[in-house]
């Protein structure tokens, strides 16, 4: 029996719903499987074409050919693995419980099924309840406060700016249609402002930190005038498409933020060129300066540009590029952007040649890289691989950066990540299973083979490493499938999750990732951030296939003596936890 903890077909398990698609796609296979097995041969050949069936989104056939194989061996716990993963991403979760409940009535020690069969029975629950996702389109009420009351931490949803209801009732529910589809949101380094990126809007709006006043819109659509902000020729010989084209004409949708050089700058990635339908050339990177809450400069940058960091030294900014399975990154120790230059590309493992990119590199994304996060010291860059799992790490001590290898055995499918003030634990938000994973980066670190080791001497480019939560002392919480951003409070002793599916924030203590409390939001919430005091938090719910979303709430936080009350537990959600879309 093999033992791997990347999810075969957890790439698929979102795509049973009519728009789901590749960001939250976790692995097809991990690193060096054992081979798929049964005991008979006969049975073996139906698991493996049954494999590739599915991995090829062939749901349906992959499904006749598994029963094969359970024909000829109804025990084969390897096949029921398989098909219990395949009846997940059509959203049959009955028989994802069934077939999983038997595989662990032949292997009871199955390393793999515990961990998501709780997920796959919520889920149920669910549908059983007919509690379905669309229930969960829904626009909260403002001055609710997080269950139960007497946790450690509450929060109370004060505020907000949305686009979806121009008949307000009260003053502090605010209509406004630069809040478009809002992805990402960042409170300034000294917390007097916010940044609103609306990927749909194509705009960067700032708020003053009270969330009371709207204090400037920056567009990111760029014409024939605006040529001068632009580098001339891409970094990392990345290449713009022969046919000729206005190139650096084009409307850039933000992803993501990050504040550098004290606050005075705001970096914003791009979804893709608008005139790239296909994501496959070098997107773009805008450089805001906040004191004119102006475009500065733009960066050229790898294909579908998507989430972006700073080093806690201020020397390296990090850019994932979701299309090619790289990270840019780029020295910022210069005063002004027009002394900001490339210092390097990171590849993990291999670099997807433009050559060999087909169709939408938003869905076809290799690795699918997103998250990002410097150790304490900027030496190590961790890189979340949404597809095919783990977490890639960067030793950027070296002359050329060196790619150290991948670990595997937290998240299947990671997100956001996260390092604490101290530097001393990584926090991952895994959006496939709806774990928020806890771990100590010198244990992460110590994993991977050192440079004078068997494993590194043997010159294999793509060094995968398998670990055991336990033994590193890693620990999780289940905040509910969908999780998205995440953020640590700045004592270092909370933790704050947007779940997207269930349309709340989960607040977890640090300490063992127990749940402490929830709240509902308006639906499909995607991005958070906190107050350098902790004592707000900003949420974005992005809406999806114009529903929903559409709304920015702001959230005052209050923080309980926890010594009061140190077994408090949140209740379980209302709804089911079906997997969502991710963007």
């Amino acid at each position: 029996m093999r033992s791997r903890l990347a999810l075969p077909f957890f790439v698929l398990l979102m795509t049973f719903a009519p728009n789901l698609w590749a960001e939250t796609s976790p692995s097809t296979s991990s690193q060096s499987p054992k081979p798929l097995l049964c005991k008979s041969e006969t049975a073996t050949q139906h698991l493996r074409s049954g494999f590739a069936l599915q991995k090829d989104s062939n749901t349906e056939d992959a499904l006749a050919v598994y029963r094969k194989c359970l024909e000829i061996e109804p025990d084969c716990v390897d096949c029921l693995y398989e098909i219990g993963w395949t009846h997940w991403k059509l959203g049959e979760w009955k028989e994802v419980v069934r077939v999983w409940e038997r595989a662990l009535q032949f292997n009871p020690r199955h390393i793999e099924i515990p961990q998501y069969l709780p997920s796959a029975k919520q889920n149920l629950a669910g549908v059983e309840k007919k509690i379905f996702t669309q229930d969960l389109k829904r626009n909260t009420d403002l001055f609710i406060q997080s269950k139960p009351l007497e946790a450690p931490v509450q929060m109370t949803f004060v505020g907000r700016w949305q686009s979806y209801n121009r008949n307000v009732s009260h003053p502090l529910d605010r209509f406004d249609l630069d809040i478009d589809s809002p992805k990402s949101v960042n409170f300034s380094p000294d917390g007097k402002y916010v940044y609103v990126n609306s990927l749909e809007g194509a705009k960067t709006v700032v708020f003053d930190a009270t969330g009371t006043e709207k204090k400037a819109v920056i567009s990111h659509k760029f014409t024939a005038r605006e040529a001068s902000l632009f580098s001339a020729d891409p970094p990392f010989q990345y290449k713009f498409p022969k046919v000729p084209k206005a190139i650096n004409t084009f409307v850039g949708k933000p992803v993501e933020g990050e504040f550098t050089h004290g606050g005075r700058y705001f970096w914003a990635p791009y979804y893709r060129r608008s005139w790239d339908d296909l994501g496959q050339f070098p997107s773009a990177l805008a450089i805001i300066d906040t004191a004119e809450h102006v475009i500065q400069r733009v960066l050229h940058v790898g294909p579908i540009s998507k989430y972006v960091k700073v080093s806690p030294d201020g020397k390296w900014l990090a850019v994932s590029h979701w299309g090619d399975n790289t990270v840019g990154l780029w020295d910022i120790t210069g005063k002004t952007p027009v002394d900001f230059k490339e210092a390097g590309l990171l590849v993990v493992e291999k670099k997807v040649p433009r050559s060999k990119m087909v169709g939408d590199r938003d869905k076809n994304c290799g690795f699918c890289l997103r998250g990002l996060a410097f150790s304490g010291d900027s030496r190590y860059l961790f890189v979340g691989r949404m597809r095919k799992g783990g977490l890639a790490i960067f030793d950027l001590s070296t002359s050329p950066h060196r790619y150290l290898g991948t670990v595997d055995g937290l998240a299947p499918g990671p997100r956001d990540l996260q390092v604490d003030a101290k530097g001393e634990n990584l926090f991952v938000s895994d959006n496939s299973t709806g774990f928020v994973w806890r771990a100590p980066l010198t244990s992460l670190l110590s994993s991977l083979p050192t440079k004078n080791s068997p494993a590194a001497a043997s010159g294999k480019k793509a060094l995968h490493v398998k670990v055991d939560p336990k033994s590193i002392g890693a620990v999780s919480g289940f905040a509910g499938l969908g999780v998205r951003s995440i953020k640590i409070s700045p004592d270092g002793r909370y933790v704050f999750a947007a779940v997207n599916q269930t349309s709340e924030v989960v607040a977890f203590r640090a300490s063992d990732m127990s749940v402490l409390a929830r709240i509902t939001v308006d639906s499909y919430p995607v991005g958070l951030d906190l107050s350098p005091d902790g004592s707000q938090m900003w949420v974005t719910s992005q809406g999806r296939q114009s529903s929903g979303g559409n709304s920015v709430g702001t959230f005052q936080i209050r923080y309980k003596n926890e010594e009061v009350i140190k077994k408090s537990k949140a209740p379980a959600p209302d709804g089911p936890v079906v997997p969502s879309a991710a963007q």
